[in-house]
């Protein structure tokens, strides 16, 4: 709750700081008027994700479902992204008299985003329902540098570059399969077999470099459009929930037994893709009547899953000045 209250409000102190702060002289001249250096934004865009780990798991789960017949669940190549932020520049532009130079420091721009990530990806037809989802906070502090040689061309235009520290927090993670195609383990690789449900939590800090364009379109508004590389990956997933649909029983044909993993422990392992991962006080190597699997096979390998946001991404975003 205080961690919620924290990410409200911090955004919100942001902005009364700096118009607090802000002076009455303008960043830009548009139709002989000063256009306040003080700006709050909102906006979409669009975000490359790497997603490795991700996507191996879902390669997985793709195996099965061909087996059944069913569907593809696709790869996660992409994100949403939402913002809102604040921008103070420093100094005016253009100089005030004929002549007189901006020095470097009246050419930097601060900033403060606060914003969302999301990804997904899902389907639902008659004989099963997948799908992942993540979704991240960000916080976002950054500085701008206005290059000069846009000004003289089109006064209403800015180019810049910049970057900053960027944070992930209240990070969410689900994944859930539901089998209803009633085969009940009754093959070698069974859909039922990965049927469950399952939610994670993490955080992250990385970085961003950016560069952008700006367009005055009014004293008052104006358009802005971003670029730029995120670095930022969600390593420290933590499993909250982890629920199978089914329960876990011998089956086979022709008299050969095979013990299939049920739904909690291929939820557990979509997570932790660890033959000694542990869950809710339960080791994965703990014998079947103590709660364990050890007899059933790994389906997800390589160490606790990744949810990497990392990717080049882009912005347009309407400002108000003031």
């Amino acid at each position: 709750m205080i961690r919620r209250l924290f990410g409200f409000f911090l955004p919100v102190l942001a902005m009364a700081f700096l118009v607090a702060a802000a002076r009455p002289v303008g960043a830009q001249i548009v139709d002989e008027e000063g256009v306040g250096r003080l700006t709050i934004g909102g906006g979409l865009g669009v975000q490359l994700t790497a997603m490795k780990d991700v996507n191996d798991n879902i390669d997985v789960v793709n195996s099965f479902l061909r087996r059944a017949g069913i569907r593809t669940l696709d790869p996660i190549h992409t994100g949403v992204l939402s913002h809102l932020d604040v921008r103070y520049r420093l100094g005016q532009t253009p100089p005030e008299e004929p002549g007189e130079s901006v020095s470097f420091l009246e050419r930097l721009e601060l900033g403060f985003s606060w914003g969302g990530l999301n990804t997904w990806s899902k389907f639902t037809v008659e004989d099963a329902e997948v799908r992942f989802f993540s979704r991240a906070t960000t916080f976002y502090p950054y500085v701008l540098y206005h290059f000069p040689f846009i000004e003289p061309l089109e006064p209403r235009a800015q180019v810049y570059v910049g970057g900053g520290p960027i944070f992930l927090r209240a990070g969410r993670v689900e994944w859930s399969l539901r089998d209803s195609t009633g085969n009940g383990f009754l093959v070698d690789g069974d859909l039922a077999e990965l049927s469950g449900h399952g939610k994670a939590s993490g955080s992250a800090t990385g970085y961003t470099l950016q560069a952008g364009a700006s367009y005055q379109l009014g004293k008052r508004f104006s358009v802005a459009w971003d670029f730029g590389y995120r670095k930022a990956k969600m390593s420290n997933l933590k499993l909250e929930e982890a629920v199978g649909f089914e329960e876990r029983f011998p089956g086979g044909q022709g008299g050969n037994v095979i013990i299939r993993e049920p739904g909690e422990w291929a939820i557990i392992d979509f997570f932790l893709r660890d033959p000694n991962g542990e869950f809710d006080g339960k080791k994965r190597t703990d014998p079947p009547e103590d709660g364990g699997c050890a007899d059933c096979p790994l389906y997800y390998r390589g160490g606790p899953m990744e949810v990497d946001y990392s990717g080049p991404y882009t912005t347009l975003t309407f400002r108000i000045h003031f």
